[in-house]
């Protein structure tokens, strides 16, 4: 067709597409404008640029590669994006239209160029943690500098207990567990976890340092130097227990990869233990939401009726927390989804911090099956990655570490109402930092497939080769 001939030629200008995908990156990783509607459209133009410029290089096969994780990934955005919870907070004005239309327009636009960058030349996904981490790196540095303006070093130890009063009102939170962070082009109060999740995400590089040679790769190691510095200074100027704990999982989650690495013969005991570990982590969550269907009520009848079983499953603060969100969730009102607001719900029920939870509200039974679903569809594109792609190691450990802790992140300690005078409902999938996951798995799953195709191609070649030479001979 000669319109693809044409645009087939259009490849020789895909560095500028390349430099542009890095600004969108920047840009989002920035959390600039805190629209979801400008991340959608960014992602969607990115899209289409990428598929113009690379228009000749795409191949079923390679698309092959990220369709299992294409799939669901559709599946929970449209499920999302038109279901009970996201029309009632549409209704209450708490989101637009098009914030609603461009969940799936945004995240699925930005899976799609995962592949699409994989394969072109121009794009180095070295360069790509660069410019997160410097976005990152200028972002907490603003949010440190206001907060110090504002309140001071350390505010959290010498104002502890203290509550704030804004225009007469006093703040549902004290002090020492609220900071300033910068909010599209305002500054505002927000809860902790928000704070600390932006240096927390910046402190993921400091896997890099593992593997770095300080003399081979002197400016790479010192820009990752930089960016723990700068993460660091942001986590000790304003301490907090969170921040601290997520301190510590990020010095385990870099302790883990680095023994790994260093000592083969732990590889197979910890594949072992991981897998215990969330085979019983499976079966714990699948307990909790059968322990709150009343139409299986002898699960119920069985944990309140033991006193062990009742504290852990019923009675103690992080039950009271999540089963609120899973009960019941197999009824018609609530199989794909429920409000929040009276309209629905007698009571209202707020966001847990836990995807795994919040989820059964926003997306419903189906959507958390799709979404689970394509998470393990992304780590297993991992293991491939690990294996089959050639780029350095530092690089796979930085991205393995940023997703690992996000998901534990977004999983545990996240808030999605984090506004302290402001309401604001900002469910993870809805932010910068989730997109950039839904990259890296993208990229990977590309990245790893396209490789151990590669090889394929080679082996079956030089069979070729070897069997024209035993016919001639």
């Amino acid at each position: 067709m000669p319109e693809f001939k044409r645009l087939s030629k259009l490849h020789k200008y895909g560095a500028a597409i390349s430099f542009l995908a890095m600004e969108i990156f920047a840009l989002i990783a920035f959390s600039f404008g805190d629209n979801f509607v400008i991340y959608g459209s960014i992602s969607l133009a990115l899209l289409v640029l990428l598929i113009i410029f690379n228009i000749a290089e795409i191949k079923i096969e390679g698309v092959s590669s990220i369709a299992l994780f294409f799939l669901p990934l559709f599946l929970f955005t449209v499920i999302t994006a038109f279901g009970v919870y996201s029309r009632s907070h549409a209704y209450r004005g708490d989101y637009s239209t098009a914030e609603l239309v461009f969940i799936p327009l945004g995240l699925l636009p930005m899976s799609f160029s995962g592949y699409l960058l994989s394969i072109d030349k121009n794009f180095k996904i070295s360069t790509f943690l660069v410019v997160i981490y410097t976005a990152l790196g200028v972002l907490s540095l603003v949010n440190l500098t206001v907060n110090l303006v504002n309140f001071g070093a350390f505010y959290t130890v010498l104002y502890k207990g203290y509550h704030m009063y804004y225009g007469g009102v006093m703040s549902e939170v004290t002090v020492d567990q609220m900071a300033y962070t910068l909010e599209g082009l305002k500054f505002i109060e927000v809860k902790m976890a928000h704070y600390v999740l932006y240096p927390a995400l910046l402190l993921t590089s400091s896997a890099a340092l593992l593997f770095l040679s300080p003399k081979q790769e002197k400016r790479m190691f010192v820009i990752y130097c930089v960016f723990v510095f700068i993460s660091a200074l942001s986590l000790i100027l304003v301490p907090s227990k969170l921040g601290l704990e997520l301190v510590i999982l990020i010095g385990l989650i870099d302790l883990v990869i680095f023994l790994l690495k260093r000592f083969n013969a732990l590889r197979k005991p910890a594949s072992y233990v991981l897998t215990v570990v969330l085979v019983l982590g499976a079966l714990g969550f699948l307990f909790i939401v059968l322990n709150n269907q009343s139409a299986i009520p002898f699960v119920h009848n069985l944990t309140s009726g033991n006193s062990f079983l009742n504290r852990l499953f019923n009675s103690n603060r992080y039950a009271l927390k999540y089963n609120p969100l899973v009960t019941d969730v197999f009824s018609g009102d609530k199989f794909l989804g429920f409000a929040v607001n009276n309209m629905i719900q007698q009571e209202e029920v707020h966001m847990t911090g836990s995807f795994l939870f919040d989820f059964f509200m926003t997306s419903g039974v189906i959507g958390v099956i799709a979404f689970i679903f394509a998470l393990v569809i992304g780590f297993k594109g991992f293991k491939k990655y690990f294996v089959n792609c050639d780029e350095k190691f530092y690089i796979k450990a930085v991205l393995i570490t940023f997703v690992v802790f996000y998901i534990i992140f977004i999983g545990y300690f996240s808030d999605n109402e984090y506004g302290i005078y402001y309401s604001i409902f900002k469910p993870v999938y809805m932010t910068g930092p989730f997109m950039l996951m839904v990259f890296i798995f993208s990229y990977v799953l590309a990245k790893g497939g396209i490789k151990k195709e590669k090889k394929e191609e080679m082996v079956s070649s030089e069979e070729v080769q070897a069997e024209e030479v035993t016919v001639n001979e």
